[in-house]
């Protein structure tokens, strides 16, 4: 879906899953996070008070929420505390390669579009990872695993939703329905796992916003406002903490490639640029979410403030130039549950453990391969209470 140029594609291949796909019914999954949130508070206290860099635990949270919810199955990231068969490993071998090869398409037919130069490079380098061919190995033993296993209510993961509502007598089913399936599992953990380290960090760097949502989660909680785990329609009600999200997401968008577009035959004119057609445009969120003339000469500086205090005509302005996600047709169809996941998990992180910044060095890294990505974010934990639910 995410590669189909021609609108008409795109249209079949998003239309069926639109509806899985909505707040309503992603908010069903809530149980699944529930789960891998507890293992990750677990965790937690069992390393409180240690300086780790917990880049890659975000990572492995993500990972196991994502493919819960798709397959009804954590892949044990949580689990071994690691990198479960190099999937992590083999996406990060993989991006420079997308990065690269995604502006020059017609080399990939010569180099891993190829079967005979993979086999060549499995050959020459036994221990190369293959990411692509463990996810959809992975992917297809899962969908015979459903396949196979008796059918009952209980299961409401993506894998037995799509499977329900298609044909699979249906041609092309299979395809389509691996297509739906990796897109998950490929971009819903690295985009998410972003997300949350970039809540965090702004939060950490920012003592006075830090102590601001805080206290607005001790308070819903001192109210009995909160379940022992944070529900999504809990989150929604603590107004600061929905503006930090938003915030972090608007000065750290996890996505940093141009968001191309083709403009039609007869031509376009934008911004007073006559564009041919076939011209490919784009637009970059990182550029586009700091432009001054929309949100302050302090569009640099986290303040969520800036989405409370705003008249409804400027966040109207706000809202529509705020392209983490994208807009329109294109825009981000897993947008939802990546939201899901930041929203009831950091308010319950926050809710049972104070963060601090635990590394020699002031800042993070960060550095891009189609995603925006962070490492050396270090941190130590402390438990706010004497258990941690």
């Amino acid at each position: 879906m995410f590669t189909a140029v021609d609108p008409g594609l795109h249209k079949v291949l998003r239309n069926p899953t639109a509806q899985v796909y909505s707040m309503t019914n992603v908010r069903s999954y809530e149980q699944h996070i529930d789960d891998c949130t507890k293992i990750f508070l677990d965790i937690l206290k069992q390393v409180e008070g240690q300086a780790l860099d917990f880049t890659d635990y975000f990572h492995w949270y993500a990972f196991d929420v994502v493919a819960s919810i798709t397959y009804h199955r954590r892949l044990g990231f949580l689990d071994a505390r690691g990198d479960v068969h190099g999937m992590i490993k083999g996406q990060e071998a993989l991006l420079p390669y997308l990065a690269i090869i995604g502006q020059l398409p017609y080399l990939h037919p010569y180099l891993f579009g190829n079967r005979h130069m993979i086999a060549l490079m499995q050959r020459l380098f036994p221990s190369l990872p293959d990411p692509l061919g463990d996810l959809f190995g992975n992917i297809d033993k899962e969908i015979r695993r459903y396949d196979q296993e008796e059918k009952h209510d209980r299961r409401t993961d993506f894998l037995a939703q799509l499977r329900a509502k298609d044909n699979p007598d249906r041609v092309n089913f299979k395809r389509d329905l691996m297509n739906h399936l990796s897109n998950n599992i490929l971009a819903g953990s690295d985009t998410t796992a972003t997300g949350i380290r970039a809540i965090l960090y702004f939060l950490i760097k920012n003592p006075t916003k830090y102590k601001k949502v805080v206290a607005e989660i001790d308070e819903a909680d001192l109210n009995g406002k909160l379940s022992p785990y944070v529900t999504y329609e809990e989150s929604q009600k603590l107004e600061y903490f929905r503006a930090v999200v938003k915030e972090a997401l608007r000065l750290h968008a996890p996505t940093c490639f141009p968001l191309e577009r083709v403009v039609p035959p007869e031509g376009a004119s934008l911004c007073g640029y006559d564009m041919p057609g076939g011209t490919i445009i784009g637009i970059m969120a990182p550029l586009i979410n700091h432009h001054k003339e929309t949100y302050g000469e302090d569009a640099d500086t986290f303040r969520p403030e800036r989405w409370l205090e705003a008249d409804a005509e400027q966040l109207i302005v706000m809202e529509r130039n705020f392209t983490t996600f994208g807009h329109g047709e294109r825009a981000c169809i897993g947008k939802n549950i990546a939201l899901l996941e930041m929203s009831k998990f950091v308010p319950q992180l926050l809710r049972h453990f104070d963060v601090e910044w635990a590394s020699q060095s002031p800042e993070w890294t960060t550095y891009s391969y189609w995603f925006c990505k962070q490492k050396d974010v270090i941190l130590r934990f402390k438990s706010r209470t004497k258990t941690a639910t």
